[in-house]
C-alpha cells in the first residue's frame, strides 16, 4: 500500500514539472503569435493620451515636414480659454515665430488637394469634436492666376461705388460689410491698411472711397492693381520683410471670406489645422496698438459648435470664433448673411 502511494506521488511530481516547463512555452507562442498578455488600458484613456501627444507635436515641436518651422506656441493651442473677468482670449504672440513659420510652412501641399483631413491630424482639425466633420470639395489650384486691374477698371469700381452700384463680389452680403466698415469711418480716414486675401478689390475701392490714405492687399496669388493708393504683396514677400525688420504697423486691417479657407489646401495652401489661427496672429502682429480688424468669415452666432466643410471651409461656432479673436477684444458683431462680421480692436 505505501508502495503504491509512492509510485503515485511520484508520478504526480513527474506531472507538474512537465507542466511548469511547458507553461512559459506557451506564452510565449501567445505574445510571438500577437495576442495580448496583459489587459489593454481603456478605450477612453488610450484615445486621450495619444490625442495629446498629437497636438503637443503640433505646436510645441518644430514640425517633421519642415524643421525650420518653428513651434507654434499659444497661438495653436485651443486648451486657453478666456480668463475671468476678460471679454478675450489672452495668449502669448511670438510674431518673429509667426512670420517664420509663414515663410516656411509646417504642412505638406498636396495638388490636387485632399479630399479628407489627414488622420493623424483629424483631432486637431475638428478642434476636438468642436467642429463637426462634413464633405465639400473643391479644387482651387487650377483658377487663373495673375489678374490685373487697369487704371482704368479701378476707376470705374471707385465711380460705381460712390453712385452706390453693387461692386463687391458676394452682392447684398458686400454692401451690408460695407455699411459696418462706415461706422468706423471716422477711424479709417487718413489712415493706412491692410486687405487680406483679395482677388478683386472691392473692400480696396470701399476704403479708398471712405478717405483712408493707403490699402495695402496681400495674398499669395499675384494680383496687380494699377491705383496710387493700392499697393500689392505676396505673402512671402511679406514674411521676408517682418523677419529680417519688424512687422509693417498699419492702423486696420480688414478681410472677408478668406481666413475660413486658411490650411486647407483648397487653393494649394499647406495643411494645418491651425492656420486661420495663424492668419489672425499675423493680422494681429502687423496691427499698431488699438488698431481696428474687419473680419468676415462664416459664422453661426450663439453656437458653440461649428463645422469644417472639407476642404471648402469652415463655419465657425463660439468655440473656434473665441480662439480665433484671440488678443482682439470684440467691439462688435454682425450677418451679413452667410458671414459673420467681427470688428476688433488689437489688445496688448
Amino acid at each position: 500500500m505505501v508502495h503504491r502511494n509512492l509510485l503515485y506521488g511520484l508520478a504526480g511530481a513527474l506531472v507538474l514539472m512537465a507542466l511548469l516547463i511547458m507553461l512559459p512555452k506557451k506564452f510565449e507562442m501567445l505574445k510571438t503569435n500577437g495576442e495580448p498578455n496583459h489587459l489593454p488600458e481603456p478605450a477612453s484613456k488610450n484615445n486621450q493620451h495619444q490625442t495629446e501627444v498629437s497636438r503637443d507635436h503640433l505646436h510645441l515641436a518644430p514640425s517633421i515636414d519642415n524643421p525650420l518651422s518653428p513651434p507654434c506656441g499659444e497661438v495653436c493651442d485651443f486648451s486657453i480659454h478666456k480668463s475671468k473677468g476678460m471679454s478675450f482670449v489672452k495668449k502669448n504672440f511670438n510674431c518673429r515665430n509667426i512670420f517664420l513659420r509663414l515663410k516656411y510652412p509646417p504642412g505638406k501641399v498636396y495638388k490636387p488637394p485632399l479630399r479628407e483631413p489627414p488622420t493623424e491630424l483629424l483631432d486637431a482639425f475638428t478642434q476636438n469634436g468642436d467642429m463637426a466633420l462634413g464633405s465639400f470639395y473643391m479644387d482651387g489650384t487650377t483658377a487663373s492666376k495673375g489678374s490685373v486691374f487697369k487704371i482704368e477698371d479701378m476707376n470705374k469700381l471707385i465711380k460705381d461705388d460712390k453712385e452706390l452700384k453693387m461692386i463687391g463680389s458676394y452682392g447684398k452680403e458686400s454692401a451690408k460689410f460695407k455699411n459696418g466698415l462706415s461706422k468706423y469711418k471716422s477711424e479709417l480716414t487718413g489712415k493706412s491698411g491692410i486687405v487680406i486675401g483679395s482677388i478683386r478689390p472691392w473692400i480696396e475701392v470701399m476704403l479708398i472711397n471712405m478717405g483712408v490714405k493707403h490699402v495695402t492687399t496681400v495674398d499669395y496669388n499675384s494680383v496687380i492693381f494699377e491705383h496710387p493708393q493700392i499697393s500689392f504683396k505676396l505673402m512671402p514677400d511679406l514674411a521676408d520683410e517682418s523677419i529680417k525688420n519688424q512687422p509693417p504697423q498699419f492702423d486696420f486691417a480688414a478681410s472677408f471670406s478668406s481666413l475660413e479657407h486658411s490650411g486647407l489646401g483648397r487653393y494649394g495652401d499647406p495643411i494645418n489645422p491651425y492656420g486661420d489661427f495663424e492668419a489672425a496672429a499675423q493680422i494681429w502682429c502687423m496691427l499698431k496698438p488699438g488698431g481696428l480688424f474687419f473680419l468676415g468669415v462664416p459664422a453661426s452666432f450663439g453656437k458653440r459648435k461649428g463645422t469644417l466643410e472639407y476642404n471648402a471651409h469652415r463655419i465657425y461656432g463660439e468655440a473656434r470664433i473665441e480662439q480665433l479673436t484671440a488678443n482682439f477684444e470684440e467691439i462688435y458683431r454682425f450677418h451679413t448673411g452667410i458671414h459673420g462680421v467681427f470688428v476688433l480692436r488689437k489688445r496688448v
